[in-house]
């Protein structure tokens, strides 16, 4: 049930490619990588000198290689991490041209990438046990489910094809999609994130229920029983998968799909507010305004600003 799961949370969040580029280098050099909001997926096309530094681990990308970097924290990523200046991000970007961001010239290593943003509200809680950098090495055999869409990617993206933005707006979310699914099938099933807790032969059923019947007036006893366990051993369980309570979650559920109502034409605080489960619209008012910072009013006059 996970890719379900997992579809339906994306696109609540409103997932989409905010920006795409090149980055050509040579000789000796290092960036500095700080922690940013989303994802970012670089493919190396040309090169085997390209390391990036997740704390004490030092990973190794070669051409065929593709990473996905989690922005969970700064990372460092060069030829080279011993160099004494390193490059700040935003002098790099200021050598973007035509798509193209060059170090010491280029000519050596050609790697593309491309941003994942989220439009709606994004609860931390998601992605927070995912590792800093995901890895997938070309000569692996996970890496043949990528292989198609990484060539297509690479074709489309230095072509001049009729439709190129559009394509490469949907070949993006199917490559992150895969590389959530090689993370999945290949890391350490002892690993407590979002991500295992939603394959969870027991959670899973309970997920599915609160994604699809947000509306029901839910607690701890009736979700363990979606689940078939006890409701200490559930609650137990969910949150030493997931960090926080069920409840916590569901109510983080809620307030996306009020996210996704209040960019909508026509709805009023009062409707929404019975849409998600509420009884009375100052009780989801309290609640969402302690998930997103915002009053439902607020969030609305935002979003359409």
């Amino acid at each position: 049930m996970e890719s379900d799961t997992l579809s339906e949370v994306l696109m609540k969040m409103r997932l989409k490619t905010s920006s795409a580029g090149v980055l050509n280098t040579a000789g000796k050099w290092a960036l500095e990588q700080p922690s940013f909001e989303g994802f970012k997926l670089h493919v190396l096309l040309e090169g085997d000198r390209y390391f990036v530094s997740e704390g004490k681990k030092i990973i190794q990308v070669k051409a065929g290689d593709c990473f996905l970097m989690t922005g969970k924290k700064p990372m460092v990523v060069g030829s080279d991490l011993n160099v004494k200046k390193r490059i700040q991000m935003a002098d790099l970007l200021k050598t973007k041209s035509g798509g193209v961001m060059t170090i010491n010239g280029g000519g050596e290593m050609l790697s593309i990438g491309t941003h994942f943003d989220f439009e709606g509200h994004l609860p931390k809680f998601l992605f927070e046990g995912l590792p800093a950098c995901i890895h997938v090495a070309g000569n692996s055999d996970q890496a043949a489910i990528l292989r198609w869409s990484l060539e297509r990617f690479k074709a489309e993206f230095f072509g001049a094809h009729p439709g190129r933005a559009l394509i490469l707006n949907h070949l993006t979310p199917i490559m992150l999609l895969q590389i959530l699914r090689i993370y999945l099938a290949t890391a350490d099933k002892k690993q407590q994130n979002w991500l295992f807790a939603i394959s969870d032969p027991q959670l899973s059923k309970v997920f599915e229920k609160m994604h699809s019947q947000y509306q029901h007036p839910w607690s701890l006893e009736s979700l363990a029983e979606v689940a078939g366990l006890s409701r200490s051993g559930f609650a137990l369980a969910f949150k030493k998968k997931v960090g926080i309570s069920p409840l916590e979650y569901l109510t983080n559920w809620r307030m996306q799909i009020a996210c996704d109502l209040l960019r909508t034409e026509g709805q009023t605080v009062a409707s929404i507010a019975e849409a998600v489960g509420y009884e009375s619209e100052s009780a989801f008012s309290v609640a969402f305004k302690r998930v997103t910072k915002l009053r439902p009013g607020q969030y609305q006059r935002k979003w359409r600003a």
